[in-house]
């Protein structure tokens, strides 16, 4: 059984079944960030065990994990919209892209060498239902659809620390067509190919490619 769900095709399901063909398959730096990743869930053993709230997990899990994967992040970056839209996170390919954008923070072309934005969630809460500090339920996935849309991102990622789901502007309105990871279950499996699933898709190669080019994901949906 694969480790992933292609939920609503987001990638063409024949390329998926040839990701193994692909040169970023057996690179170093995957079995470097899984060992960097399974030292840190060791170290954070707590956190599978509490049911810690969204600003927590970003703290101690979520925040960690990216830098773990090499990304340059920013947080809570204001998109040029009315709502005062402000994903999570914003992921770069290294910090010399994050330091050309910041001089644009708050329009559009902060974003324009973004890789992904993120919209995180608690530790183990429902990607499809959170219950807001008001008390009234809202569906994640909605949020991260208007992140797209306000920054002109292409790829958006929902997560609640364990479970990775990544969307594509073009179909994120949706909210049924996304690519899918149980994280944990990936690190904590004797088969290194269920972190390959992971890894080939939400790493800086999955989203920007080897060397700032030919992303993965972008093979696997164009």
């Amino acid at each position: 059984m694969p480790s992933y769900q292609n939920a609503g095709d987001l990638f063409y399901s024949d390329r998926l079944g040839q990701i193994s063909t692909y040169p970023e398959w057996t690179s170093e730096k995957l079995e470097q960030t899984r060992r960097a990743l399974e030292e840190l869930l060791e170290k954070r053993d707590t956190v599978t065990e509490e049911e810690f709230n969204r600003g927590q997990t970003n703290y101690y899990w979520t925040s960690y994990v990216l830098r773990r994967l090499g990304f340059c992040h920013s947080c809570s970056e204001r998109a040029p919209s009315e709502a005062d839209t402000r994903p999570d996170y914003t992921l770069f390919y290294d910090s010399a892209d994050f330091f050309r954008a910041r001089d644009y923070r708050g329009s559009r072309d902060f974003f324009a060498q973004a890789l992904a934005v993120i919209r995180a969630v608690g530790w183990q809460e429902s990607l499809d239902e959170i219950t807001e500090e008001d008390g009234t339920t809202a569906n994640p996935a909605v949020e991260l659809d208007r992140y797209l849309r306000d920054t002109g991102v292409s790829w958006g990622v929902l997560t609640n620390g364990k479970t990775w789901r990544l969307y594509h502007r073009d179909t994120s309105g949706l909210l049924s067509t996304y690519y899918e990871v149980d994280l944990v279950e990936a690190l904590e499996s004797n088969d290194l190919n269920d972190f390959r699933y992971f890894w080939m898709v939400f790493s800086p190669a999955g989203l920007g490619g080897s060397n700032r080019g030919d992303a993965i994901v972008n093979r696997l949906y164009d």
